[in-house]
């Protein structure tokens, strides 16, 4: 990759960091919306804005499940769109879900995230889930990688890269809260 190429691809990487973890959460506050509950969303987290409201099981079922489905819809979709055109500023919007969940399921062990709720609310082991939706995204990157020869140094810079703008959106939202509604 010429230095040009690796900004731009750089520049890639972030914003498909920014919009995957927006849409994500924006999925949920639109499930607690159509529910008819006031909901607010930031960067990692959405609910209602009125935390003595009680969901049932089926609405906590929904709303968890709302952010991965639109991930899961990201990295289908571009699996698809690398699959009939080798472009390498598309990877990082199929490689950011799986690191985005492969980082929510180890979380689960400090506090269950969304695929960790679901496995819960249906009587499975916290990882179940967690691990079905991992696993599935490893095959698409796997076999995009490996179609497209994308060697082992652009992989592993983008793992780096998405990790650490994880964490760092991660940081913000936790200190600052930054509301989108």
């Amino acid at each position: 990759m010429t230095k040009n190429n690796l900004i731009g691809y750089t520049a890639t990487i972030i914003i498909a960091t920014f919009l995957t973890f927006f849409f994500h959460e924006m999925c949920h506050w639109v499930a607690y919306e159509l529910m008819g509950y006031d909901a607010g969303f930031t960067l990692n987290t959405a609910g209602v804005k009125n935390s003595e409201i009680e969901l049932s099981k089926v609405q906590k079922i929904i709303t968890s499940g709302s952010g991965p489905l639109f991930t899961i819809l990201q990295a289908i979709v571009f699996y698809f769109l690398l699959k009939r055109r080798n472009n390498i500023m598309l990877y990082p919007f199929l490689f950011l879900p799986f690191v985005m969940r492969l980082g929510a399921g180890i979380a689960n062990v400090f506090q269950p995230n969304d695929e960790g709720r679901i496995s819960l609310y249906l009587g499975l082991n916290l990882y179940t889930i967690s691990a079905i939706v991992v696993s599935f995204f490893f095959v698409l990157v796997y076999k995009t990688s490996k179609r497209e020869q994308y060697d082992i140094k652009t992989n592993i810079f983008t793992f780096i890269m998405t990790l650490l703008l994880m964490l760092i959106i991660s940081y913000v939202d936790s200190k600052y809260k930054i509301r989108f509604i």
